[in-house]
Formats: C-alpha cells, structure tokens, sequence
C-alpha cells in the first residue's frame, strides 16, 4: 500500500515532511538564483543606461496636446516612461476596397499618425528593455500612456540603448 494509516509514504516519509522539504528546496533555488543569476550591478540607478524607444499613435484627430520634452506616464501604474525628444507627423492611411474591387492605400482626410521618439533612463538585460529597471519595453507592445493633456494608445515600435552607442 502507497500510504499508511498514519499518513506516512511507504510507511517511512510523512507528507508533511515532504512538503517542508519542497519549501527548502525552493528557498534555496530562489536564494541561489538572487544572488548568482540576476545582474546585481543593474539594481542601483547609478548604472541606468539611456534607453530610447520609439511609439505609433495611429489615426489620431488631433496632433495637439503631445509636445516635445513632455513627459509622460503610464496609465495603469501611474509610472515615468520618460521625456518626448522628437515628434513626426504623418497622414494617416488605410486599406480601401474601390468599387472594382481593387485595394488600394488612401489617406484619411484630417487624420494622423505619430511617431513620438521617448527617452528614459533604464537598463537592458539579456530579455529586453526595462524602463526606470522594472517597466518592460518591448517591441510590438501596447501601452497606454498620458501626458498632462492627452491619454493615447500606442504601440512601441523601435527600443534602443543610446548609451552603448
């Protein structure tokens, strides 16, 4: 029989010892992997690096409200995501089936795109970018960003360490 009335494996292991016995063992590999897998030189922000990733607006109204050397913040955490350093202005498009039923690229009349490029001090690991060392930038990634008179959507499409450069 696999368990005894006592509640002892085999007669011999109780399950209460096997449980602290997993909780030791996860203490130790947590431990081990703190002090000798993360990079402890990043954890102090002495040694942030400038990071510089670059966000889509797509088909926005209105081009007011985003400025240059604006910061901005993170929507959810309420967290600095940096200071916009460039601004380009594009006409928005999109995908249009003609009545022959080709499709073809036509701008949307008083539509834009932004691309805003933002720089913030942060750190790059072996998995990404990590603004200010805990907000992960990475490519292709929504995020939901404000600045003191606009709340917008974007998509990051470019994360570069400027400082490495």
């Amino acid at each position: 029989m696999l368990m005894d009335k006592k509640g002892r494996i085999f007669g011999k292991i109780s399950i209460i010892d096997i449980c602290a016995l997993l909780v030791i063992i996860g203490l130790f590999l947590g431990a081990y992997y703190k002090v000798f897998m993360l990079d402890s030189k990043h954890l102090t922000a002495k040694y942030y690096d400038t990071i510089e990733y670059e966000v889509l607006l797509k088909d926005k109204q209105s081009i007011e409200g985003i400025e240059i050397k604006t910061k901005v913040y993170d929507v959810k955490t309420n967290s600095y995501m940096g200071k916009i350093i460039d601004k380009k202005v594009m006409h928005a498009t999109s995908l249009v089936t003609k009545a022959d039923g080709a499709m073809v690229i036509a701008e949307k009349p008083e539509r834009y795109d932004i691309l805003l490029t933002i720089s913030v001090p942060g750190i790059e690991t072996t998995y990404g970018f990590l603004a200010n060392g805990n907000i992960d930038l990475n490519m292709e990634s929504f995020r939901v960003l404000k600045t003191q008179t606009a709340i917008v959507e974007a998509k990051i499409v470019n994360v570069r360490n400027v400082s490495r450069q």
